[in-house]
């Protein structure tokens, strides 16, 4: 490709310095003021012209997707992924409508260079000297043409070969690999093309941004940096599917982090990135394909965990989506330490809830919890973990109320008489033994590191002045309603004793 670029340049040069040298002066002058006179106006209407393709990309999407309710959030609320799909289109389009404009208003402002030549002085014929003076005017027309060529080109190639660098991780996806290839073998050595990868970093790149930027809800943005953060994004989220999560370490981390950092600091990913995750999760939850991918299953317990992320994620905005990732990274980063997420799946029910109390998972992860509030779903499907335990022990009643009336009624004298802490929070420890006690009583087989859990799992649910003001048949059908509500995928009851 690089032989090419250099072709045409070196057929333009070529060409204009033969055009100055038999048309001299006078005539050059035109020909030089036609062609900046056609790139001013091709760069005007490009910019144009792309910001109507991308308006009409936005109808496209609303026309072929608005109609479907899981997809609402793409286009309705603050996601508004339409709009900024519709600007990423305007910066990607507009310096292939400028390159294909400047030669088409080019050719069609010959006729008034013609007419120019005309009307100045048609009678006097330039000398020898004239023509050869023409010679350096011939080659400022030479480079106005030649970066016309070159911004959209070589501007084209950096974005490409910079944003394919940035997703490639080192990963065996076959795609990625082979746009790799690609990138080594013909875009790098095209990039780096002699004399004309100097020109277009000393002029060309500039007449690229202008045309590749755009601004979009009060901020500027260019096609580089969105891609590139992109490209950063899609890179460090190969890993993940690659890596076997038994062998999950400080890398992955490291990766989920940087994907957070990225989407927090780019407007338009973070617009994207919240819409998308608002259809997705849609879809999720509601047993549906998006895009023909289904969530991953990861068993009952790690899908309950999946699941309380998905709610978060259905609800995430452009402005807090940054913090919504940040916080899953978080809590990714606790359960690779603490091999919390190989245990979803591979150890049984109890050794799990033993390895989530007792490892420092949970303590830190409800300070995390503690300090986001929108994850409060995260410490409900924490607790549920418990919750599901003791279920499982009292036999997986399909009416809690009925057939648990009375573990459920000492519960609830247990809440309304546990006293509070000097901060006015319920005191769980306290809690938590009678709790005990009244499990031992009914002899629920439950251990105590499911216990902490349901204590966790009922405490959250009222707060202590609820406790105060609600009657003890309130607090018992709130009770009933919060064991009612747990996930039960993947339960069979506990043996018998």
């Amino acid at each position: 490709m690089e032989l090419i670029i250099l072709a045409f340049c070196a057929v333009v040069l070529g060409l204009n310095i033969f055009l100055a040298l038999t048309r001299g002066t006078r005539k050059s002058l035109w020909r030089l003021f036609t062609a900046v006179l056609a790139a001013v106006l091709a760069f005007f209407l490009a910019r144009a012209f792309a910001a109507s393709i991308g308006e009409d990309v936005a109808m496209w999407l609303k026309i072929t997707y608005g109609g479907d309710p899981s997809f609402l959030p793409l286009f309705e609320g603050q996601a508004g992924a339409d709009e900024a799909l519709a600007t990423l289109s305007q910066m990607v389009v507009a310096p292939v409508l400028y390159l294909l404009l400047f030669w088409a208003i080019k050719g069609m402002l010959f006729l008034l260079y013609w007419l120019l030549c005309a009307v100045t002085r048609p009678d006097t014929v330039d000398g020898a000297a004239s023509h050869f003076i023409a010679v350096p005017i011939g080659i400022v027309i030479a480079l106005v043409s030649i970066l016309s060529f070159l911004a959209p080109v070589m501007g084209y190639l950096n974005v490409a070969s910079v944003t394919i660098a940035e997703m490639d991780q080192g990963t065996s996806f076959e795609k990625v690999e082979a746009l790799s290839k690609k990138n080594a073998e013909l875009i790098e050595p095209a990039v780096k093309t002699p004399v004309a990868s100097q020109l277009y970093n000393t002029v060309g790149v500039k007449l690229f941004e202008g045309l590749t930027s755009a601004k979009w809800e009060g901020e500027r943005l260019s096609l580089q940096n969105e891609l590139t953060a992109l490209g950063r994004v899609v890179g460090n989220v190969q890993p993940l599917f690659t890596t076997p999560k038994e062998q999950f370490g400080e890398a992955e981390c490291q990766n989920v982090q940087a994907v957070a950092d990225t989407v927090g600091g780019s407007h338009m990913l973070s617009v994207l990135c919240s819409g998308v995750l608002n259809a997705a999760s849609n879809h999720w939850l509601a047993g549906q394909d998006f895009f023909g991918v289904l969530p991953p299953d990861i068993g009952p317990n790690g899908n309950l965990m999946l699941t309380a992320f998905l709610k978060v994620f259905a609800t995430s905005t452009k402005d807090n989506i940054g913090e919504d990732v940040d916080f899953f990274g978080d809590v990714f980063s606790l359960a690779v330490r603490y091999e919390v997420l190989v245990a979803l799946d591979t150890l049984d029910e109890n050794a799990l809830i033993a390895l989530v109390t007792d490892s420092g998972f949970l303590t830190e992860a409800k300070t995390l919890i503690a300090t986001h509030p929108r994850m409060r779903s995260v410490g409900v499907a924490l607790a549920d973990l418990g919750m599901r335990s003791a279920l499982k022990g009292m036999g997986l009643p399909e009416n809690v109320g009925e057939e648990c009336a009375q573990i459920l009624t000492d519960m609830t004298v247990a809440l309304k008489e546990t006293p509070k802490k000097e901060d006015g929070s319920i005191d769980k420890e306290a809690l938590g033994t009678k709790l005990t006690e009244i499990f031992a009583t009914h002899e629920i087989p439950i251990g105590a590191s499911a216990v902490s859990l349901v204590t966790d799992g009922v405490a959250d649910h009222f707060t202590p002045e609820e406790l105060t003001a609600l009657s003890s048949e309130e607090v018992l059908a709130r009770l009933i309603a919060r064991f009612e509500g747990v996930d039960r995928s993947g339960l069979a009851p506990a043996p018998a004793q």
